[in-house]
Order: C-alpha cells, then structure tokens, then sequence
C-alpha cells in the first residue's frame, strides 16, 4: 500500500523564487521524513511526495540539473545533509499540546 500527495510549501516557493536551490528541500525531507519517492517541478518548487510500505527513498526533478539527486546505492544518499538546508527554520520531531477544547 502507498499514498502520494503534491505539495506547495509557501515558505521554500518564496525562497525558491528569489533563487534557492531545490535541492535544499529535497534534502531536508530526505533527512527528516520517511518517503519512499519524491519529484520536484519548476513552478513553485512543487514536488510529489510518495510513501510505500517499501520505500525506495529516491529524489528525482524536473528542474535542473534534471534526474536523480539520490537513490540507494549512491554515494550521496547516506550522511548529513544539512549544508544544504542553513538558512531553513529550526525543526522539532515534538510538536506542541493543543490547548484543551472548553
């Protein structure tokens, strides 16, 4: 079983648009979600977002360079990517209490 979903986030098409590198958001999923496949597309940094019960854990774009960014087996798929993301907000696995409904 798997889902996909594409998603826009406001904040990176922002940044994207004054010149970020895509390659920022991949990364930060790729080091901070489970996926099993992700595409990015040019307007507004937009990319698919897969999840399967076997994930494959590979990134691939429509933007340049265009192909696979990673996949297993590759040099650059394990390790600390975080170079590439600096300038994102700081990130808690936690995310606060709702306050009690009344």
């Amino acid at each position: 079983m798997g889902a996909l979903a594409t998603v826009v986030v406001p904040w990176f098409a922002d940044r994207y648009a004054e010149g970020a590198d895509w390659r920022a958001m991949a990364w930060w999923i790729h080091d901070h979600l489970p996926y099993s496949e992700l595409q990015f597309f040019p307007k507004l940094a937009a990319f698919n977002i897969g999840w399967h019960e076997r994930p494959k854990r590979r990134i691939d774009s429509f933007i340049p360079p265009r192909g696979c960014l990673t996949r297993p087996g590759m040099e650059s798929h394990e390790g600390d990517h975080s170079q590439a993301y600096t300038f994102f907000p700081s990130y808690s696995r936690e995310a606060p209490m709702p306050p009690p409904v009344p």
